[in-house]
């Protein structure tokens, strides 16, 4: 019923977000994408969540208390622009604000982990405005289920 390929009758994680890969129990596997965060933005040179990241971020806590055997990581990630050593500071501060919101709304602390890979895994080239844009993202990667 929740549309990832396993029957419900042994299905251990009903209620898997659509498009996640998962194992023959219909468990997300370790290691697949749980959710990408796009449109959780952030104020300029700084990891203050912007207001309307909000809505996201609770459709990710929403999922997680769904799921409440996988334990993820955050994964924060920068566009090219900037020095990498500061890419890579910036996407870790913003991935840790992910966490603290994540835990402010009742996710475990326990189920999560984060870390910052600056520019260092761009999903497009970093060639114009909007593909940069893609790579500004919060990704919430399963770690064990």
């Amino acid at each position: 019923s929740d549309n990832d390929g396993v029957c419900d009758n042994v299905d251990k994680c009903p209620g898997t977000p659509a498009g996640v890969k998962v194992n023959a129990e219909g468990c997300s596997e370790v290691g697949a994408t749980l959710m990408s965060l796009q449109g959780v933005n952030f104020d300029t040179d700084s990891a203050k969540l912007k207001a309307e990241s909000t809505t996201i971020l609770d459709q990710a806590v929403e999922v997680l208390n769904q799921q409440s055997a996988v334990s993820v990581r955050i994964e924060g990630h920068t566009d090219s622009r900037g020095a990498d050593a500061y890419n890579q500071a910036l996407s870790e501060k913003r991935a840790k604000s992910v966490m603290d919101y994540l835990v402010s709304k009742g996710v475990s602390a326990a189920r999560l982990t984060s870390a910052g890979f600056g520019a260092s895994k761009p999903v497009v080239a970093n060639d114009s405005a909007a593909n940069m844009a893609k790579n500004r993202r919060v990704d919430l990667v399963v770690t064990n289920n």
